[in-house]
């Protein structure tokens, strides 16, 4: 089936680049001459029209009838929305949202979540900053989106409530949030509460093959349930040429999973016997980040941004394997996890100098994760603890970071140079903890091309560094394999140098594509390393990484279906590096070649109503280990969903998901010694499956 249907795809995707860049320019002559009322694509600046920059007014969201800014970014067309990433301090991660100009002082506070707290009627207009967003705190974006805001005048609500039923399993589960804006004087205060309850039950079959022999088949049945309770606040206050920001948020969840797998040996006289595994654990987690942003003159500005980020998790998991006719074995681990980060960032702009927009970046973090492990076993005769080497340690490092970029603006050109350079030091507790330090020059050009606004070319170049994952270093228990995970004192941060050439069109009112090239030479890739006859975390070399992208949006009206568009987002990548076992080139581990997300829509505007389809699909991805090779395929996934705001101005969605009933495959393979002896020792074939489920959402403000 997958074949299959990659090859559908491939055919689509085809289909779609003629389309989009060979019909479009027809199109484009034909809505121009027909003068159809294109979004407005220029916003007044010291420079004149800037064709980097489409705006789509408050009326360009009537169609789509939103409740809240979250539903009119999702409605952008040719534009996704990308939640900020764990990446390495503040700077850097930013997602491709901003309010008024202004990115949030906040991590871990998403942009889905902050825009859903604003309803629809306070948003003035909308602009996609295409390419030129030197002006924009944009975090290295090429293409952003600025939620424009009007004077509230007074205070407003927003709301949403949702049950979600598992038709194959357990629920229902329900969910809400409740957040207010409050505007008093030259301030504005906000505050919100979120809370869900999750169920997710799955089973699975699995076969047990040793030598190619099947020895056994097992029967597994899971159920997870926890919930998730959230608060937040925030403040802004406006002192003319001074402006002061505040933002909070707590997060509490709770989670208990247990599951049964009920197994059965193939061989003479051998009893079926059953293995459970359990585990509970919570997490609280605190933010609090503000900044101060001063006019200091009509061309300069200045803004100082401090975040505190904690997390506390405590987890409890246990494995027992029983049967009559075998003795009881039990495992027991008691983990306790506290993250911390701490950031102080000053950005400095200045726009004195003609055609030239100038900003210097200085930043430096605190990162610390301190994590304790107790693990035992108990064969019959009581537990008794094992010690884990790596698993009780601390995780230090300091960063700090310094930038000056410049937005220089020329006819129909845009250049975006920039120079940064990182230094940091990363020191772990332990018998095997030291103390490193690194430094890293990250240098960055982007160039823009837009004779015209309907089409304009992007040119990035820029070295980036990624964010360690302090769990890397430490070691922990994973019961799902019956293996011990250990953790690497010695990992370096991965960096890549980026280049990608990308270029949009546009086309009527809705259309847009964007076609992209590129091309990644990582650095130091970070993957799993044969370290002392154990499997870690580890950088196995220098690599490559390339492919293409295209993003469109496109009416179709033609096909016969008014007032519909279709968005869609492919992917095609290709890796190689050198594998640390077998010294031969392979792929870069667990990212798939081809992936495709797309999602139909036609709004019926007489009955206040739209419906819709939902599609993904990604190939298989294989990861590589010293002694273990592991395929997992995660099929497609089909989903509809229908919603109407005729009723009191509430919108009202019903969502069905995973209609196909997807089927999660995994192919483990674990070798004798090592995957270059090429001898399976043995090989579990899983099929995991997860119900399908219907939503129904209702949201809305007042």
């Amino acid at each position: 089936m997958n074949k299959g249907f990659r090859a559908i795809a491939s055919a689509c995707a085809c289909w779609l680049v003629v389309l989009c860049f060979v019909v479009s320019p027809a199109a484009e002559g034909a809505s121009a001459a027909a003068d159809s009322g294109l979004p407005a694509k220029e916003r007044a600046d010291s420079s004149g029209e800037n064709e980097e920059i489409v705006v789509y007014p408050r009326s360009f969201f009537d169609t789509y009838r939103p409740v809240n800014a979250l539903d009119m970014v999702q409605q952008l067309p040719g534009f996704r929305l990308i939640e900020a990433a764990d990446k390495r301090g503040f700077g850097g991660n930013a997602g491709n949202v901003l309010i008024d100009g202004e990115r949030p002082s906040s991590k871990q506070d998403r942009l889905s979540q902050l825009l859903s707290r604003i309803p629809a009627g306070r948003v003035e207009q909308v602009e996609v900053v295409r390419g030129d967003t030197g002006s924009l705190t944009a975090g290295g974006q090429s293409v952003v989106a600025n939620v424009v805001l009007r004077d509230a005048g007074r205070a407003s609500w927003a709301w949403s409530a949702l049950i979600e039923q598992d038709t194959d399993s357990g629920g229902p589960e329900p969910g809400g949030s409740l957040s207010l804006v409050v505007p008093r004087g030259d301030s504005r205060y906000a505050a919100g509460v979120e809370a869900r309850h999750m169920f997710f039950g799955n089973v699975a079959d699995e076969r047990l093959e040793v030598g190619g022999v099947l020895a056994e088949l097992r029967d597994d049945t899971e159920r997870m349930q926890g919930n998730d309770y959230s608060g937040n606040f925030s403040s802004e206050t406006d002192w003319g040429s001074l402006v002061s920001r505040f933002n909070s948020r707590l997060d509490y969840q709770t989670f208990n999973f247990f599951e049964r797998s009920q197994r059965t040996p193939q061989g003479i006289d051998q009893a079926p016997f059953v293995v459970d595994r359990h585990a509970d654990w919570q997490e609280y987690e605190l933010e609090l980040g503000g900044d101060l942003q001063w006019q200091a003159s009509k061309d300069s500005d200045v803004k100082g941004i401090l975040v505190f980020n904690r997390e506390w998790e405590d987890r409890t998991s246990g494995l027992k394997r029983e049967s009559d006719a075998l003795s009881i074995r039990r495992q027991l681990a008691d983990r306790q996890t506290r993250r911390a980060e701490s950031i102080a960032r000053i950005e400095v702009d200045w726009a004195g100098w003609e055609a030239h927009y100038l900003e210097f970046d200085l930043e430096t973090a605190l990162n610390v994760l301190d994590n304790q492990l107790e693990f035992a076993v108990d064969d019959g005769n009581g537990f008794h603890p094992v010690p884990v080497p790596g698993a009780d340690s601390r995780v230090e490092e300091w960063r700090g970071d310094v930038q000056i970029s410049d937005a220089w603006q020329i006819d129909d050109w845009t250049l975006e140079p920039a120079l940064g350079a990182e230094v940091s030091r990363i020191s772990q507790s332990g018998p095997d903890g030291q103390e490193r330090s690194f430094f890293f020059l990250k240098p960055s050009l982007t160039v823009v091309h837009a004779p015209v606004s309907e089409r304009q070319t992007r040119l990035n170049l820029r070295r980036s560094v990624a964010q360690l994952d302090f769990r890397d270093f430490v070691s922990a228990t994973n019961f799902g394999d019956d293996e011990i995970n250990f953790g690497n004192p010695s990992l370096k941060p991965q960096n890549t140098w980026v280049a990608e050439l990308a270029h949009e069109r546009r086309f009527g009112e809705v259309g847009v594509a964007t076609a992209k090239l590129f091309y990644n030479y990582v650095r130091d890739l970070q993957d799993r390393l044969p370290l002392d006859g154990r499997d870690v975390p580890g950088n196995i070399g220098d690599g490559q990484r390339w492919g293409m992208e295209l993003e469109a949006t496109l009416p179709v009206d033609p096909v016969g279906l008014e007032d519909a568009r279709l968005d869609m987002d492919l992917r095609w990548q290709d890796s190689s590096v050198e594998d640390p076992v077998t010294q031969r080139d392979r792929p870069f581990s667990g990212e798939s070649k081809f992936r495709i997300n797309t999602k139909l829509r036609q709004d019926v505007i007489v009955a206040q109503a739209a419906w819709g389809l939902e599609l993904f699909y990604q190939d298989a991805v294989t990861r590589y280990e010293l002694d273990e090779l592991d395929v997992r395929d995660d099929g497609v996934d089909l989903g509809f969903f229908i919603e109407t705001t005729r009723f009191m101005q509430t919108k009202v969605r019903l969502a069905a998901q995973n209609l196909l009933g997807r089927s999660f495959e995994r192919d483990r393979r674990v070798f004798a010694d090592s995957r270059l002896d090429g001898e399976t020792a043995f090989r579990e074939v899983r099929d995991f499956r997860r119900g399908r489920s219907l939503i129904l959402s209702l949201s809305g403000n007042f």
